[in-house]
């Protein structure tokens, strides 16, 4: 997709602008031993529901670790919280909640994100799809150029690669300095496109001295849907000294 198309279908799509800041949850979950047909059966009707029935549920994503195919993670974006709790009480998710018990073991951990960039185009199913979870932990006094750094980064990749299709940037609620990315490529070509990219290579060198620590978490994906042109960035985070001078 062309930098103008993108724009043209950022600026037409409707309900998928956040005006608010998005409601951002990932969640870890442990599947039991023989369950995991089960668990894609619930977790697929959860969300091709909500995304087709739902105007502010945007996005919805279901993968697993590559290293243990009994640990799932869902990526999740909401418009608001209003429709947060619109999900949390609708029929689909109420049958998820009531299969969990014989489906999911103890393994259960919630973070709740704040949003710092989130952009996409329209997910299509693909057997060639690339998926990638990175935890990244920066340095604090560094934390607002590194939010630059990536909201610049993340927009140009949207814009100039057709292969890039969803890129996230999140912060931990209680954890501002933890970044969470969760990205979407066309195929394998497209995310190694990527990598040799100017942008993303003048992404690496800048930050390699405001990152403390770096997780590549292996995933491969189960299930993707979205609504698609979502184009969301928020004030940056705090410095460490406005935060200790607001305390």
């Amino acid at each position: 997709m062309t930098l103008s198309k993108w724009l043209l279908a950022t600026a037409l799509a409707t309900g998928t602008l956040a005006q608010a800041a998005p409601i951002v949850n990932l969640f870890e979950l442990g599947v039991a031993a023989g369950k995991n047909a089960d668990y894609q059966a619930v977790g697929e009707h959860n969300i091709t529901t909500s995304l087709a029935a739902e105007a502010g549920t945007l996005a919805m994503y279901s993968v697993r670790s590559k290293a243990d195919a009994n640990l799932a993670y869902m990526f999740e974006i909401y418009a608001d919280e209003a429709a947060y709790q619109a999900h949390l009480q609708s029929p689909q998710y109420q049958a998820f909640l009531q299969a969990v018990p014989s489906i999911l073991t103890d393994r259960k951990q919630k973070t709740e994100l704040v949003p710092r960039f989130l952009g996409d185009k329209k997910i299509a199913p693909g057997a060639d799809i690339r998926t990638n979870l990175v935890v990244v932990e920066v340095k604090p006094p560094f934390n607002q150029d590194f939010y630059r750094l990536v909201s610049a980064e993340m927009q140009q990749s949207l814009q100039a690669e057709n292969g890039v299709l969803a890129m996230y940037a999140a912060t931990a609620k209680e954890a501002p300095q933890r970044w969470y990315f969760f990205e979407i490529y066309a195929d394998e070509a497209a995310y190694q496109r990527h990598r040799q990219t100017p942008h993303f290579q003048h992404y690496l060198q800048t930050s390699a001295a405001m990152v403390q620590d770096k997780q590549f978490i292996q995933i491969q994906p189960m299930l993707l849907g979205n609504k698609g042109y979502l184009n969301f960035q928020a004030a940056p985070p705090q410095s460490e000294a406005t935060q200790e001078h607001s305390k």
